[in-house]
């Protein structure tokens, strides 16, 4: 017998279907990308209301404080309205950038800072001392070992180290203390 008469035709194979299914599944993942970003905006904004900010006298950007709900004996609002003062940031900009070696290798640090304290006659003594804090947080900065920066305790105690810096400075400028933190918002080591 001869093999060719034996085998059957080949039947042709249709690939994947033609333009209309292709389209319709590229329609549904569209679709379904943007419910999530609807979704996720939606969530997000019920976890992070949008708060007000408001320009202060000097041009920076703060927190509008919360309206007092009673409006009473003035002694008593003042008394309680202390402890219960919204924060106020001050960022030293721009971030400082201090150089060190490792070895025999030169590397940079880029730290974002900001102050945080209750009492604006603290961030304004803050801010009228900006260049100085720069200078004194730079020198501090600088005399770091490479570990130190790689590890979270050494974060922390050089962000405490930067603290009580910070608070000589301010309490030589205006002779009190208040500032509640010192915040790294950004820290880059290359």
């Amino acid at each position: 017998m001869d093999e060719t008469q034996d085998a059957a035709p080949a039947v042709p194979v249709k690939s994947g279907g033609g333009l209309l299914p292709r389209l319709l599944a590229g329609v549904g993942m569209f679709g379904v990308t943007l419910a999530a970003v609807v979704a996720g905006g939606f969530i997000n904004h019920l976890l992070h209301p949008t708060q007000e900010l408001v320009v202060g006298e000097d041009g920076q950007l703060t927190l509008r404080p919360p309206e007092p709900e009673d409006a009473g004996d003035d002694e008593k609002t003042a008394s309680a309205a202390e402890p219960g003062k919204p924060a106020l940031y001050f960022a030293l900009e721009p971030p400082l950038v201090v150089n060190f070696t490792d070895g025999a290798e030169l590397r940079f640090l880029q730290v974002a800072i900001e102050v945080m304290s209750r009492d604006e006659q603290v961030i304004a003594a803050v801010q009228q001392s900006a260049p100085l804090i720069r200078n004194d947080l730079i020198l501090l900065f600088s005399n770091r070992p490479f570990d130190d920066l790689m590890s979270r305790e050494g974060k922390e105690g050089m962000r405490r180290e930067a603290r009580a810096e910070l608070e000589r400075i301010v309490k030589r400028e205006t002779g009190r203390t208040g500032i509640e933190a010192l915040l790294f918002t950004s820290f880059v080591v290359q």
